[in-house]
C-alpha cells in the first residue's frame, strides 16, 4: 500500500512540476534603466523613421520592387534590402512549416510593406540633429550583387556634406552575418557618432503560449538572462538596461534574431514598442558608446547578426569561438538548465552514433536505470519483502480491527524484524522527477527534436502520437474535435498504461480494497494524461516502466527463493 502511495505522489509532484514550476519559483526581478538615463552627456533616442507602417502588399512584390544584394550559403537564403540597407529577407532551407516535404520553407525574415514584417539593421545615431545619416529611404550602391560564404558585400552611402557610409557584411556557412560598420569623414567639420544595431518585428507571431517557455524580447545584460513578453514591452513602452557586452533580440520557439556587440564594449540595451497604422512595432536594439569623428577622418565599428534556428551545436560554437555571454541561453532549457542541457548533450552524443533520437532516448532510459541501479536495488528488494509480507499484514489487519494503533504498532514490529522499509520505493521515482522534467524540456524547446522520427508512425518525437483511438489507430482519417482530444489516446500511451498496470502487480497490494481498487485505475488515469504529452516522453516513460519490471521480476524471484 504504501509503495502504491509513493509511486502516485512521486508520480503527481511530477506533473506539479511540469506545470508549475515556473510559477511557484519567483522570478528574478528586472531592474529597467529609468527614462530619464542618458548616453553619456547626451540624450540620444534610437530611432528608425516611418517604419511604423503597414502596407501589406506580397511579399514577393515587395522584395522585387527595390535593389537588392542575395545571399545563400545552403542553410539559409534571401536578400539585402538597398533600400535603407536591411538584411529582411531570410528563408531557412533545412525547415519546412511542416512534416509534408512538400510544405513551404520557413520564410524568417519579411520586408517592410508585407504581412508581419521582421527585418535586422545596422547604423549610426547622433545628438547633432544637423547631421545627415542614412535611414530607411536611403537608397545605397554596392560593389557586387551576391554574395556568398566568406565572400563579403560592401555597400555604401554619401550624404550632400561629404561624408561617406560604408556596410562590409559577410555571411558564415551557418547564420551569422559579420557587419563592419565605416564612417569616412570628408567634409570640413567634426562631429560624435553612436553605433546602433536592431531587430524589429510587426505584429505578435503565432506562439505556443505555454508558460514553461519563453518567447519574445530577449538579452543576456551583465551575464545575466533578461527575458520580457510582448505584453510586458506593450505595458512598459520602454525599458532600458546597460551592460558590457551581451547580446539583445527577440525568440521564438525555434527560431531567433540577435544583435551582438564586441564583448568588452560598453552598450545601451532597449527593448521598445510603438501602435502605428494598425500594427503593433516590436524593437530590441543595443547603442555603443559615443565615438568622436574629426575633420577627414574615419572610423568603424563592429556588430554580429545572428538569424536562424535556434541549435544547439551552433549556438555552442558561436558562444565559444567568438566569447559570446551566456549565448546558449538563447535555447530555453529552464531554470534546471543544470540538468536539461547535460541531458540533451547525452542525447545528442548517443544521437551521433545510433543516427535516431528515438533510440537516443531509450538509450538514454538504460544509462539512467544503470545510474539508480543500487539505489532501485535496495528499494526493489524492501518491495518484495513488503509484497512477501503481504498476507501477515492482511492478518494483522484482521485482528486488530479497528484498532488502528495497534495495528500500526505491529506492523511496525513486522517491518523491524522483517528488516523491511515500506518506504524504500519512493526515493527511486522522487530522483527521476527532475530528470522526467528536463527530459520533457528537451523535447519540447530543442529544435533538434522538431520533426524526429522514431520507427513506424512516429514521424515527430516532439508531438504526441498521432495513432489515436478515435481514429482506430490511423485508419479513419478526420480531425478529432479539440474537446475529444483528450480521448484520442495513441499507441505508445496505451503501451505506457499497460506497462505500469503490470507494473503495478509486481508491488505489494494495499491491504484496503477500497485504495487497492483506487489505485488499479491509476494506469488508465495516467495514460489519459500523458496520451497528449510528446512521444518521447511517453517512449521514456514506457522504456522505463520495462526496465523497472524486469530488475523488480529478478530481485523478486530471488527473495522468494530464499
Amino acid at each position: 500500500m504504501e509503495n502504491q502511495k509513493n509511486l502516485f505522489l512521486a508520480i503527481v509532484i511530477s506533473m506539479a512540476i511540469i506545470f508549475g514550476f515556473q510559477l511557484l519559483v519567483p522570478q528574478p526581478e528586472k531592474a529597467p534603466i529609468s527614462e530619464e538615463q542618458t548616453f553619456e552627456e547626451n540624450s540620444v533616442e534610437l530611432s528608425i523613421q516611418n517604419t511604423d507602417t503597414q502596407i501589406v502588399v506580397n511579399r514577393d512584390e515587395v522584395i522585387s520592387s527595390s535593389g537588392r544584394v542575395v545571399f545563400d550559403n545552403g542553410k539559409i537564403k534571401g536578400s539585402i534590402n538597398l533600400e535603407g540597407g536591411f538584411i529582411d529577407d531570410l528563408v531557412l532551407e533545412e525547415f519546412r512549416e511542416t512534416l509534408d516535404p512538400t510544405s513551404d520553407l520557413i520564410e524568417f525574415l519579411n520586408p517592410l510593406g508585407s504581412q508581419d514584417a521582421y527585418y535586422l539593421d545596422t547604423g549610426w545615431v547622433s545628438s547633432d540633429s544637423t547631421l545627415e545619416l542614412p535611414n530607411n529611404k536611403s537608397i545605397w550602391k554596392t560593389d557586387k550583387t551576391s554574395m556568398g560564404v566568406d565572400d563579403p558585400v560592401k555597400l555604401f552611402w554619401t550624404n550632400s556634406q561629404g561624408i561617406t557610409f560604408e556596410k562590409i557584411i559577410s555571411l558564415d556557412e551557418n547564420y551569422l552575418f559579420n557587419v563592419d560598420q565605416r564612417v569616412i569623414n570628408n567634409s570640413d567639420r567634426s562631429f560624435d557618432l553612436f553605433p546602433f544595431g536592431l531587430s524589429k518585428r510587426q505584429g505578435i507571431p503565432e506562439m505556443q503560449n505555454f508558460f514553461i517557455l519563453h518567447e519574445g524580447p530577449i538579452s543576456i545584460t551583465d551575464g545575466v538572462l533578461e527575458e520580457y513578453d510582448y505584453d510586458d514591452l506593450k505595458e512598459n513602452k520602454k525599458i532600458k538596461h546597460t551592460s558590457i557586452g551581451g547580446w539583445i533580440g527577440i525568440t521564438d520557439k525555434y527560431w531567433q534574431t540577435a544583435i551582438i556587440p564586441n564583448q568588452n564594449e560598453p552598450i545601451h540595451q532597449t527593448y521598445s514598442y510603438s501602435f502605428a497604422e494598425n500594427v503593433d512595432n516590436f524593437q530590441t536594439d543595443i547603442v555603443g558608446e559615443k565615438i568622436a569623428v574629426s575633420n577627414g577622418a574615419s572610423i568603424s565599428h563592429n556588430f554580429k547578426l545572428f538569424a536562424g534556428p535556434k541549435i544547439v551545436s551552433v549556438i555552442d560554437t558561436y558562444m565559444e569561438e567568438y566569447g559570446i555571454q551566456e549565448f546558449d541561453r538563447s535555447v530555453d532549457f529552464g531554470w534546471f538548465y543544470f540538468l536539461t542541457k547535460p541531458i540533451f548533450n547525452v542525447l545528442q552524443f548517443v544521437f551521433g552514433y545510433v543516427g535516431n533520437f528515438g533510440w537516443s532516448i531509450i538509450a538514454f532510459t538504460i544509462l539512467m536505470r544503470i545510474c539508480f541501479f543500487p539505489l532501485a536495488q535496495q528499494s526493489f528488494k524492501s518491495m518484495a519483502k513488503m509484497k512477501k509480507l503481504g498476507p501477515e499484514m492482511q492478518r494483522l489487519k484482521e485482528q486488530y480491527g479497528d484498532d488502528r494503533a495497534g495495528m500500526q504498532k505491529e506492523m511496525m514490529a513486522l517491518y523491524k524484524r522483517e528488516k523491511a522499509n515500506p518506504i524504500a520505493g519512493c526515493l527511486p521515482i522522487l530522483l527521476q522527477i527532475p530528470v522526467f522534467f528536463a527530459l520533457y524540456k528537451v523535447l519540447f524547446v530543442t529544435i533538434e527534436m522538431r520533426h524526429a522520427p522514431f520507427i513506424g508512425w512516429i514521424h515527430d518525437l516532439s508531438a504526441p502520437d498521432p495513432l489515436g483511438l478515435l481514429t482506430a489507430f490511423g485508419f479513419f482519417d478526420w480531425n478529432v474535435p479539440g474537446i475529444l482530444q483528450l480521448f484520442n489516446i495513441g499507441i505508445w500511451p496505451i503501451l505506457m498504461g499497460i506497462s505500469m498496470f503490470l507494473q503495478q502487480k509486481l508491488n505489494p497490494a494495499p491491504v484496503d480494497k477500497m485504495q487497492a481498487k483506487i489505485f488499479m485505475f491509476l494506469p488508465i488515469v495516467f495514460t489519459f494524461v500523458l496520451g497528449g504529452f510528446a512521444a518521447g516522453l511517453v517512449i521514456y516513460w514506457t522504456t522505463n516502466n520495462v526496465l523497472s519490471m524486469a530488475q523488480q521480476y529478478v530481485i523478486q524471484r530471488k527473495i522468494i527463493k530464499s
